[in-house]
């Protein structure tokens, strides 16, 4: 016969296994589906990186108008961002990312029938707007559904496939503009946004009938196991210490700690901007040949910088600092881009080694990047919070291809393009490690203040 304590432990235990297995069955059912959602809208926004190499002597484009074309995907992003994200608070997560989804990807579709830059720019716009609320939403829908811990990796899992998005479009992408152009008088880049669109406009209508909102509605939930979870996500949430505790809203805008983890965000994503518009030109400079080498040779790439990102993340998450870990993997990054700039036209392998690193780095930030904001906005303000945080910082995304692309022009050359995209890559790591702390500090300093003069 048990003891009372022992059956105790016994309960206990029924319990936890009976919360690990509906994480685990909540996980099998939704990240396959988010990571396939987020690999395509990454095929969606960056096939032209791959594109470009038929698409701009086809339409006679130059180096600054592809540059300021692929931006103008992330001005759209910065303008729709914080609207989107509020919006899917109001109609539900499934209904929201669903016609997100298929609104980029028919965006993506109608980029096959560009034959002039005032076109070229407006689709790449309205790419980025209609993609614009998916990535912070996600953001928020994975925080429905599992403590920090679980969507550390669960993030880092979903993210990765931003990572592989260029094995998809560089395999298939090669394939495509070697043995598709001409077929049935379309220019291989014209098959490429046809072929790659048509997978987003699938998944997403299945998206609408399959992505639960939250696990409420999760019909592989038991009610039991749905209280399980809720119960343990609210003792997460309580866990977490807000180290600064302001209101939610529009005053986040005014608040110094949106604007440190803004700059941190818009260093991270110089870097990755970079490498996602300009890794097949620099391969091409590099000497791979044919479109189908550059291809493989991007998959390859992918490969292993995902295998980095997700074991840097698996790491970093057994020992909470997020932080820290996000300013190690910017300082590899901004490393390993800087090696690239004085490697690249003597040696292939140092080449594709340096690519790894570069990719792994950034994506791992990223990645651990998005861990950070939960300790410094309050419940209410996350949806504003984090979609702001986003939108403000993917200005990068605007800027850096187009100065690559026009320093390109102007100099016969990428490097001065990439060491500047190294060092704001490098700052990243300032940013976090000084500059966060510094204004948190000073922040919770001021409100201590203003506490204790509220309280005489």
């Amino acid at each position: 016969m048990l003891n009372p304590s022992e059956t105790a432990d016994r309960a206990a235990s029924e319990v936890d296994g009976k919360l690990r297995r509906a994480y685990a069955a909540s996980e099998w059912r939704i990240m396959p589906i988010l990571f396939m959602l987020w690999l395509l809208a990454w095929v969606d926004r960056a096939n032209i990186a791959f594109a470009k190499l038929q698409m701009l002597s086809d339409l006679r484009f130059g180096e600054t108008v592809y540059g300021f074309g692929a931006g103008l995907f992330f001005l759209g992003y910065v303008i729709f961002g914080v609207p989107s994200t509020l919006l899917q608070q109001r109609i539900g997560a499934k209904r929201m990312i669903s016609a997100i989804v298929i609104g980029w990807g028919l965006t993506s579709l109608t980029m096959m029938l560009v034959t002039n830059v005032t076109m070229f720019y407006v689709l790449r716009f309205l790419l980025g707007a209609f993609e614009a609320g998916f990535y912070p939403g996600i953001i928020l829908y994975l925080n429905q559904w599992f403590p920090s811990k679980r969507r550390t990796r669960n993030f880092s899992i979903f993210h990765s496939a931003a990572i592989l998005s260029p094995l998809v479009v560089g395999m298939s992408g090669g394939f495509i503009l070697h043995h598709l152009d001409g077929l049935m008088a379309l220019a291989g880049w014209k098959w490429m946004f046809l072929l790659q669109a048509a997978p987003t406009l699938v998944i997403g209508a299945i998206a609408m009938f399959y992505l639960p909102n939250d696990p409420a509605s999760a019909s592989w939930l038991s009610r039991q196991e749905c209280e399980l979870i809720q119960a343990d996500l609210q003792r997460d949430r309580d866990s977490v210490k807000e180290e600064v505790n302001h209101q939610p809203g529009r005053s986040l805008v005014f608040n110094p700690i949106i604007w440190a983890l803004i700059i941190a965000y818009f260093c991270i994503l110089t870097a990755n901007s970079a490498l996602a518009f300009f890794i097949p030109t620099i391969l091409k400079e590099v000497g791979f040949g044919s479109f189908e080498a550059i291809g493989n040779t991007v998959a390859l790439i992918c490969i292993f910088g995902a295998i980095g990102n997700i074991g840097f993340c698996t790491l970093a998450s057994r020992y909470g600092a997020a932080r820290q870990y996000c300013a190690v993997a910017s300082v590899v990054s901004a490393a390993s881009m800087c090696w690239l700039v004085f490697i690249w036209h003597s040696s292939q392998t140092a080449t594709l080694v340096a690519l790894v690193l570069a990719t792994a780095g950034t994506g791992a930030g990223i990645s651990m990047f998005w861990q950070i904001p939960v300790r410094y906005l309050p419940k209410g303000g996350a949806a504003f919070g984090v979609s702001f945080i986003s939108s403000a910082a993917n200005l990068a995304g605007f800027l850096t291809p187009w100065l690559i692309g026009y320093v390109r022009e102007a100099s016969n050359s990428y490097s001065s393009g990439f060491l500047t995209a190294a060092g704001v890559q490098a700052a990243a790591a300032l940013a976090l490690v000084v500059l966060l702390p510094l204004v948190a500090a000073r922040k919770m300093a001021q409100e201590s203040v203003a506490g204790s003069v509220a309280r005489a």
